[in-house]
């Protein structure tokens, strides 16, 4: 996902270039990660993570277009005297949604005044840009995942017909009984036929 945060924000940067751009991607719960156009925007954008408020912080919890002079945006003074600093005017960000969930956020920093409406349109088409990239990204990840998944099957069901003399099928039920014995997923099963039979890790735990 780190590759695909710096596209985003190479591109935004390239659209709305009087503003410099940092983009979050939320990887799960407790995990996101961060590109910028700017050192500086990066460090905001770090400095607003360790803080948990900010703009991009609200924008991905209300799932809301946030700007920094917002009444209703935490803005801890750390935070918005450092923006301040690096000589930003204003901050406006913006969530990236898919399926009615914030997987990320687009936020601009602008050097100079600008119309707000106007900074929030174009914010607004960059994440729904955003949005169809993550989703296609991780489509991409899911069917590399599932292609990877198949072929460690299949090298497991191998190990079993050559090992006990028996046709894929059987191979295959003895892989599925024991995943549903063990309370382990199939494919972590197939895995451990692959690649523990020489008992250099442990066995499978179930989940």
């Amino acid at each position: 996902m780190e590759h695909i945060a710096s596209g985003l924000a190479e591109a935004a940067g390239r659209v709305v270039g009087d503003h410099d751009v940092a983009v979050t991607l939320l990887l799960d719960r407790s995990r996101s990660t961060r590109a910028a156009t700017a050192p500086t925007v990066r460090e905001l954008a770090e400095l607003e993570a360790r803080l948990d408020a900010g703009p991009t912080i609200c924008a991905l919890d209300e799932m809301r277009v946030v700007g920094a002079r917002d009444d209703t945006t935490r803005t801890p003074r750390p935070w918005s005297e450092a923006v301040e600093r690096a000589g930003y005017h204003d901050v406006l960000a913006v969530p990236v949604v898919i399926d009615r969930r914030a997987v990320g956020a687009i936020t601009l920093y602008g050097r100079q005044d600008a119309d707000r409406d106007d900074v929030r349109e174009i914010g607004e088409l960059l994440a729904h840009q955003a949005a169809l990239v993550v989703e296609s990204g991780r489509r991409l990840l899911q069917l590399r995942e599932a292609v990877a998944s198949r072929d460690v099957i299949g090298q497991a069901k191998g190990i079993l017909m050559h090992r006990f003399g028996i046709d894929a099928a059987t191979a295959f039920g003895r892989l599925v009984e024991a995943s549903q014995d063990m309370n382990v997923k199939l494919v972590d099963i197939a895995r451990w036929y692959v690649t523990d039979q020489d008992g250099s890790t442990p066995s499978p735990r179930p989940s």
